[in-house]
C-alpha cells in the first residue's frame, strides 16, 4: 500500500509505503529527499500505523492523492474536521464537490472541493445541519435540507423555500425537471403544496421520499411499513407498497423506475417491484459472511451496473445487473458511520464521521 500526500502549505510531498511489516516515510522538500522506516510486529499493526501517520498529516492540511489507485482504494483523502453532528451530506457538481461541515453553535458550512482535491471555497450556510444536498444539472442549482427547512442555492445566493416547521420531518429530492421537498406539515412537488401527516413511532418519525430518475413518480414513506407512489403529473396515488420494514431511512429507484430499494432504519435493504407492489428476494445483493445484514448507507450508479453498500467501516460492491457480490474494501479514517454516493459510474465519494472526505475507485 502506498499513498502520496501533498502539503501545499510547506511545499512538501510525503510518500507513505507499507511493505509487509514495515512503514516507510519518504519526505521530499524542494528536491531533497529524506527516508525513514520502522518495522512492526505484524502487517496489521503496520497498516494501523500507516493510517495513523497519514491522518496526522491530513489534519495539518495535507491532501492524499492517488490518481492510479486500484479497485477499492482511495483516490483522494481530505480532512474537514470540526466535529460530528450526524450529518454527512455532500453533492458532486461541475463546480466541485460541495461537502457539509459543522461550524460553531451558530453557523455551519459548505466546503467546495475542486477536482485536484483542494478546498476552493467555504460557504456559510443560512441554517444548521445539512441533512440532504441535491444538485440539479438542468437548472445548475442545488436543493438543500437545512435542519428540516428547504433552501435552493444558485451558486450566488441561498433562497428559503419552506417555513413553519411543526414536526422534524423533511426531505429534498430532484428527478428529471421535477423538484420535491417537504417541511412538515406540508410537502411540495414543483412548488405545489400538499398536506402531510406524520407520527412518532418509538421516538422516530417514519418519513423519507425520493423522486424517480425521470421525475414522474414520487415514492413517499410516512407510515410504518408503507410507501405511497405518487404521480407528479396529476398528483394521484398510482401504487402503495407494503411490507414489514417498519421505518425506511432511505429510498432508491432503479433507472427504469421498475423497482424501489428500501433501506430500513437499523436494518438491511429490501426490493419492491413497481408493477406488482410485491417484495422480491435478492440474496445476491446481501452483505456476505457478515455478523449482520444491516446497512448503514447505499447507492446505485447512474447506469445501474453497481450497487455499493456500507456497513460500519467497510464498503461492499455488487454487480447490480447480475445480482452478485464483487468485493469489499475498508473505509479509511472512519469510526462507524459514513455516507456514500457515486461521483460518476466508476468512483464513489465517502464522507465519514471522523471528519474525512474521500473518493474511492470502485470500477
Amino acid at each position: 500500500m502506498q499513498h502520496l500526500i501533498f502539503d501545499n502549505n510547506s511545499g512538501k510531498s510525503i510518500t507513505l509505503t507499507c511493505e509487509e511489516t514495515t512503514l516507510i516515510t519518504e519526505t521530499n522538500t524542494a528536491g531533497k529527499v529524506k527516508t525513514a522506516s520502522k518495522s512492526f510486529a505484524d502487517h496489521k499493526e503496520a497498516v494501523t500505523q500507516f493510517l495513523k501517520k497519514e491522518w496526522e498529516l491530513l489534519k495539518k492540511g495535507a491532501v492524499m492523492k492517488a490518481p492510479t489507485a486500484a479497485l477499492g482504494h482511495p483516490l483522494l483523502h481530505i480532512y474537514l474536521g470540526k466535529g460530528y453532528t450526524g450529518c454527512l451530506s455532500f453533492a458532486a457538481t461541475p463546480h466541485g464537490v460541495y461537502v457539509y461541515r459543522p461550524g460553531d453553535e451558530q453557523r455551519d458550512e459548505l466546503v467546495r472541493i475542486t477536482a485536484d482535491g483542494n478546498i476552493a471555497e467555504v460557504l456559510i450556510l443560512p441554517g444548521l445541519l445539512a441533512w440532504e444536498i441535491c444538485y440539479d444539472a438542468q437548472r445548475n442549482m442545488m436543493l438543500l435540507d437545512l435542519d428540516h427547512y428547504i433552501y435552493q442555492y444558485d451558486f450566488s445566493a441561498f433562497t428559503q423555500l419552506t417555513h413553519g416547521l411543526d414536526k422534524p420531518a423533511s426531505f429534498a429530492s430532484i428527478g428529471g425537471d421535477t423538484w420535491a421537498y417537504a417541511t412538515h406539515p406540508a410537502y411540495y412537488i414543483n412548488s405545489k403544496k400538499f398536506p402531510l401527516d406524520v407520527e412518532f413511532v418509538n421516538g422516530s418519525i417514519p418519513f423519507c421520499a425520493k423522486l424517480s430518475p425521470d421525475g414522474k413518480l414520487l415514492a413517499l414513506h410516512h407510515k410504518v411499513g408503507e410507501i405511497q407512489v405518487i404521480s407528479t403529473e396529476d398528483d394521484s396515488v398510482v401504487n402503495t407498497l407494503r411490507g414489514d420494514f417498519k421505518i425506511a431511512e432511505q429510498l432508491l429507484w432503479t433507472r427504469d423506475s421498475s423497482q424501489i430499494i428500501v433501506h430500513e432504519l437499523y436494518g438491511g435493504i429490501r426490493f419492491f417491484e413497481m408493477v406488482t407492489g410485491d417484495e422480491v428476494s435478492e440474496e445476491g445483493l446481501m452483505i456476505p459472511e457478515a455478523y449482520s445484514k444491516d446497512v448503514g448507507d447505499c447507492c446505485l450508479n447512474e447506469e445501474n451496473s453497481l450497487l455499493v453498500c456500507v456497513q460500519r467501516t467497510r464498503g461492499y460492491v455488487f454487480d447490480f445487473v447480475k445480482k452478485e457480490f464483487l468485493y469489499e474494501f475498508p473505509l479509511q479514517h472512519c469510526v462507524k458511520r459514513a455516507q456514500v454516493r457515486f461521483m460518476d459510474d466508476k468512483t464513489v465519494g465517502v464522507r465519514t464521521d471522523y471528519g474525512c472526505f474521500s473518493i474511492y475507485r470502485v470500477k
